[in-house]
């Protein structure tokens, strides 16, 4: 089931957890796998904007520190430093006059400009990672548009979309948190599946966006005759990808299914453990069979069999939706190769 979202950075699940991790945080910064690397500005990625901003903030750090510490390395260690830099200020002002405080404070503000240039600005780990391992994670950019429509039958973005929701709609489950869906290795094998989706999508396309570009404004029954074989070659392939993202979704509505009766289950066994106390309760108050029935009628498990229908429908989902990755590249990727 796809979801209104914006789509997250897809991360090669072979990373580091510690890159991953910052790459997944957003997709600012990133840049996209289907384009060139940007140039990376000189000064270790330290722009004349930086210099000047740098300026601006050691100037006010020099004259009032107690201002702008704070915000720079932290509320109470900012504090107590910025309160004692501007008593030492003071203090130099008041013993050795006014020359000597502005001496002190140029002094200060040169000091404060080039650590502040040395150590906050320019390229920062994120940005490293994100150079680093580009190629290795797909954005938004990666996917196209709707303008694509016409030569793969659907919007690759859109399709992307639906996969990483299905994909998170499972490793957000209760069931599979609680380890009731332990037949599949869903936090290794779903992280998986969709980077390989989202590797299959960026190269269709590619593959369309140059096909596009190459017919251009051109028209005739030979152009028409060869974009025909093009974009029968590209949804090929994409009718196979529809298969694996269509088989994602059924394992996500399969686990919701499953939560929610995961979650009725946990009602009854919460309200069976009232069942004694109850049991007791209507036993000493009225003595009649019937409430008796009743009582002892918590202790029926039948929800117990629904929940483990859930889980087993969840379990076939699951193994449908990750069998592709047990397939030959070649089986599941057809003729889209030729395209």
């Amino acid at each position: 089931m796809a979801q209104d979202i914006a789509l997250r950075p897809v991360v090669d699940p072979a990373l580091e957890d510690a890159e991953r991790a910052l790459l997944e945080k957003s997709a600012d910064g990133l840049f996209p796998a289907t384009l060139p690397l940007p140039e990376e500005p000189g000064l270790g990625g330290r722009t004349k904007a930086d210099i000047w901003l740098a300026l601006g903030g050691s100037a006010v750090c020099a004259l009032l520190p107690v201002t702008i510490l704070w915000a720079l390395i932290g509320v109470w260690p900012g504090l107590a430093l910025g309160l004692a830099a501007q008593a030492g200020l003071i203090w130099v002002g008041v013993q050795f006059g006014f020359e000597a405080f502005i001496l002190t404070v140029v002094g200060v503000h040169l000091l404060a400009w080039l650590l502040i240039v040395v150590l906050g600005c320019g390229t920062d780990e994120r940005q490293r990672v994100a150079r680093l391992r580009h190629g290795r994670y797909y954005l938004a950019e990666d996917f196209g548009d709707d303008s694509l429509r016409e030569l793969l039958g659907h919007s690759p973005l859109r399709r992307m979309e639906r996969a990483q929701a299905a994909v998170t709609a499972v490793l957000q489950s209760q069931v599979d948190r609680e380890g009731l869906l332990d037949d599949i290795a869903n936090d290794v094998t779903l992280p998986a599946q969709q980077y390989e989706i989202a590797q299959r999508l960026a190269e269709l396309t590619r593959l369309a966006r140059k096909v596009r570009t190459a017919a251009g404004d051109a028209s005739g029954s030979r152009v028409e005759e060869v974009l025909r074989t093009q974009r029968q070659a590209l949804r090929l392939s994409s009718s196979a990808l529809e298969e694996r993202v269509e088989a994602l979704e059924q394992y996500a509505e399969n686990t919701r299914a499953a939560d929610a009766a995961y979650r009725e289950w946990e009602a009854v066994r919460e309200l069976e453990q009232l069942g004694e106390d109850m049991h007791e309760l209507v036993v000493n108050t009225v003595r009649d069979e019937l409430a008796v029935a009743e009582i002892e009628g918590l202790a029926d498990r039948s929800r117990l069999q629904d929940l483990h229908r859930m889980l087993d429908e969840a379990r076939e989902a699951g193994l449908l939706a990750t069998r592709f990755a047990d397939e030959p590249a070649d089986r599941r990727s057809g003729h889209s190769g030729r395209a």
